[in-house]
C-alpha cells in the first residue's frame, strides 16, 4: 500500500511527501523542507507541515479499510521547521462515518514542530490501492 500511494498520489508527491510506513491505525510520512518549501522566514510553510499531518492522518484512517476525506482539523505550529521531518499519524477513535485522528510532525532530535487533531469522513467506497 505504500508504494501505491507513494505512486499515485500527485499532490504529495509533488510536494516532496514520502509515506514511510503504515501500520493499523498509524502513518509515518517525511518531507525534506527543500528552498521551494519554505517561507519568508527561511523555514517550512506552514502549509507543508499541515499537509504531511493531513495526509499521515488520513492514511492512517484508510487503514479501518475505506476512503476518507478531511471533515475539520485543528492545528498548531510549535516551532520552526528545517531539513528533513517526519509526521505520525494516528487513529484515536474510528466510528462507522468518522475517525478522529492525531498528527504530529517531529524534527531528526525528536523535537516536535507542529501537532493537530484531524476528523476524518468516511466515504462509501473502499480504500483505492491501485
Amino acid at each position: 500500500m505504500r508504494q501505491s500511494i507513494n505512486a499515485r498520489e500527485g499532490f504529495t508527491r509533488h510536494n516532496g511527501i514520502e509515506v514511510l510506513s503504515i501500520e493499523q491505525g498509524l502513518c509515518r510520512c517525511s518531507v525534506e523542507v527543500t528552498p521551494e518549501e519554505r517561507n519568508p522566514h527561511d523555514t517550512a510553510h506552514g502549509g507543508l507541515l499541515f499537509a504531511i499531518c493531513d495526509t499521515a492522518a488520513g492514511i492512517a484512517a484508510t487503514t479501518q479499510g475505506r476512503s476518507v476525506v478531511s471533515r475539520a482539523a485543528d492545528f498548531h505550529f510549535l516551532h520552526p521547521a528545517t531539513g528533513t521531518v517526519t509526521a505520525v499519524g494516528r487513529v484515536v477513535s474510528a466510528g462507522y462515518t468518522m475517525a478522529y485522528c492525531t498528527a504530529e510532525v517531529y524534527d531528526k532530535a525528536g523535537r516536535i514542530l507542529a501537532a493537530g487533531s484531524f476528523e476524518m469522513y468516511y466515504l462509501k467506497e473502499p480504500m483505492k490501492l491501485d
